[in-house]
């Protein structure tokens, strides 16, 4: 009874607090204290990740980002926008099935790899427009360095701004399918010219996809199949939105994660508020990104999953710039569908990092 006065009171105070100093520097300090010691009081209780807590974020303080200069930055972006019909899904005859288009991307047009031998590569999910791919990939990097991960990050833009309706999601997963291909070429460039540096890949919601597709093109590719240099270092799928049987060792896409990656990870929350309405209501299964995979299918060797709806706090417009359909259903620990990257005020700075600790944990303790 104890540990839930508490939590009732911390929610309470989150409130209060926010109500009165809404646009202070000191409401930023304290709404991040506040949301830190009530995750770890949560965690403490419900979550088996309890080692974890010890290296939590208290020690960080808020990272800023210009809102105002994000269009302007100059952001790595691998993009292949405007590559397909938004109605159709179909491919515009001015592109092929594996070209895309890249911005200050290390390894690339003369560009050299990063100086550290990282490289993060975040792709967004369904509905994301071109600015908000921008925002996104800049929070991911603000909550990698809140974690004392700084590294180059590049965002993988791609055609899933379709209409918000059932025909529109399924135009969206075509989309998605088919720049897998696109994807893989992509990695596969930067492998040849950057043979030493790690490929870290983080894959929000629909995004998913575009990883099991490029996947299982890679998989059947003569050159990573030979080669033990082409690899991928680690994947975390995040409210990944395709079949809890897709990661299966006994599909294609199991097959892949055994043979391309190092280290795979599925990081499901039960409460994600998109995932256990739209997605079952129009597919009529799971979503990996729910439960984890089926509890009747085989686990792929190098896979690992891990519950972080206790990383996800009931905060609303994660971005602190757009306010996304999803944050209609937002009240409780787990709900924002948008949050696994982190949160951010309308100044820019950060007030949580989501479940990116959880990303640079298992980073850190593969040391590699």
């Amino acid at each position: 009874m104890v540990f839930y006065l508490i939590l009732h009171a911390c929610f309470l105070l989150q409130d209060r607090f926010k109500n009165k100093i809404e646009n202070s520097v000191l409401l930023d300090n304290v709404e991040r204290y506040l949301m830190n010691y009530c995750k770890l009081q949560r965690m403490k209780n419900w979550s088996v990740y309890k080692g974890l807590l010890a290296r939590h974020r208290n020690s960080h303080l808020p990272f800023t980002s210009n809102l105002l200069n994000i269009l302007n930055k100059k952001l790595t972006i691998v993009s292949t926008r405007n590559h397909f019909n938004l109605e159709t899904g179909e491919l515009n005859l001015s592109h092929n099935i594996e070209d895309y288009d890249s911005y200050n991307v290390p390894g690339l047009n003369g560009n050299p790899c990063s100086d550290n031998n990282e490289l993060a590569i975040y792709i967004h999910g369904v509905w994301t427009a071109q600015i908000a791919v921008k925002e996104q990939t800049d929070r991911t990097q603000l909550s990698l360095i809140s974690n004392d991960f700084n590294i180059p990050v590049v965002g993988f833009s791609w055609d899933s701004n379709t209409a918000i309706n059932p025909t529109g999601w399924e135009i969206a997963k075509s989309i998605a399918n088919q720049n897998g291909p696109k994807l893989a070429k992509f990695l596969s460039d930067f492998r040849t010219n950057c043979p030493n540096c790690n490929i870290r890949i983080i894959a929000h919601s629909l995004g998913a996809k575009v990883v099991e597709s490029a996947l299982i093109k890679l998989n059947n590719s003569e050159t990573w199949k030979n080669n033990p240099a082409y690899n991928i270092t680690s994947i975390h799928l995040i409210g990944a939105a395709i079949s809890d049987r897709a990661t299966s060792k006994n599909t294609q896409f199991g097959t892949a994660i055994d043979n391309t990656v190092n280290n795979f990870y599925n990081l499901y929350n039960p409460r994600d508020n998109l995932l256990r309405s739209a997605y079952i209501k129009t597919e009529k299964e799971n979503p990996l990104g729910l439960f984890g995979l089926n509890k009747k299918e085989p686990f792929p060797i190098n896979y690992t999953e891990r519950n972080v709806m206790l990383e996800i706090p009931p905060l609303k417009k994660a971005s602190g710039i757009y306010k996304p359909f999803v944050d209609n259903t937002v009240s409780e620990w787990g709900n924002n569908h948008s949050g696994y990257i982190g949160f951010r005020g309308v100044n820019g700075k950060l007030k949580d990092d989501g479940a990116i600790n959880v990303i640079v944990a298992d980073w850190k303790s593969n040391n590699r």
